[in-house]
């Protein structure tokens, strides 16, 4: 048993947010570049650019707009605008897709309330193939593609190469943490990062004023960041997998997104 919770997401599911509502369609695209981890950032300019994602895109990204408080009318809009720019019609998506959408938000089906993906689940769950985009960019991108993507988004050098270290030693979670740091323009994030929907929490709540990175005395009596590196569990950086009941009922809506 204490094995099992050794190696499963047991923080908060994100599946009733506060905020819901607060997030306007316009703002997505300044939150995708200050607040979105990698992985949806990813997703996101991926659906920008190509009009379109596959399945697993838009099951994990689909999820995680729920979770920053995506209404249910907000995500049909968000989608369907988007679909339509590229090959599939108005009519098309209102009959292939939409129905998975209200599916996600537990309004067909099982009425399942249906939580966002934590990180454990990205990273060691249905991998993606050619042509797909979700997944975590920081366990299943060539580490030459991610230092190109770090290059592009104007991350140093000198971090470039941390995340990269972390990332060859499979501490994917702690890789995902630098970049938050590098992105954020502080020396510890001040927590462990299990969620990427912690990720975008943290990032509004640093970027707002209402956080501030923890700070400890040295033996010299400064102040100095505390580093939460060492006090991240073992899965950050070998997960193995999320709970056995969050994986059943995903399997069940995962049927709703067969159609690429």
């Amino acid at each position: 048993l204490l094995s099992f919770f050794s190696h499963s997401y047991v923080g908060p599911d994100y599946s009733v947010q506060k905020n819901t509502g607060k997030i306007s369609l316009e703002q997505i695209d300044a939150l995708s570049v200050k607040s979105f981890p990698l992985c949806m950032r990813q997703l996101h300019r991926a659906l920008r650019d190509s009009h379109h994602l596959r399945h697993g895109g838009r099951m994990q990204y689909g999820l995680f707009l729920k979770g920053i408080g995506l209404t249910l009318e907000q995500a049909l809009e968000f989608w369907k605008r988007e679909f339509i720019r590229g090959k599939v019609d108005a009519d098309k998506f209102d009959k292939g897709y939409a129905y998975s959408i209200r599916h996600n938000y537990g309004k067909e089906g099982k009425r399942t309330d249906y939580t966002p993906y934590s990180c454990m689940k990205i990273i060691m769950s249905n991998p993606p193939s050619q042509g797909d985009y979700h997944g975590c960019p920081f366990r299943h991108s060539d580490p030459e593609l991610l230092k190109q993507k770090l290059q592009s988004y104007k991350i140093p050098p000198s971090g470039i190469t941390q995340v990269l270290e972390l990332v060859k030693g499979m501490h994917y979670q702690l890789a995902c943490q630098k970049y938050f740091e590098l992105t954020h323009d502080v020396d510890d994030v001040g927590f462990s990062l299990n969620h990427p929907n912690q990720y975008f929490t943290e990032s509004q709540k640093l970027l707002s004023g209402g956080r501030e990175p923890k700070k400890e005395f040295n033996n010299s009596g400064n102040f100095q960041q505390k580093s939460n590196t060492q006090e991240s569990i073992n899965s950050s950086s070998t997960p193995t997998s999320s709970s056995a009941k969050a994986d059943t009922e995903l399997e069940g809506l995962e049927a709703y997104f067969t159609e690429d």
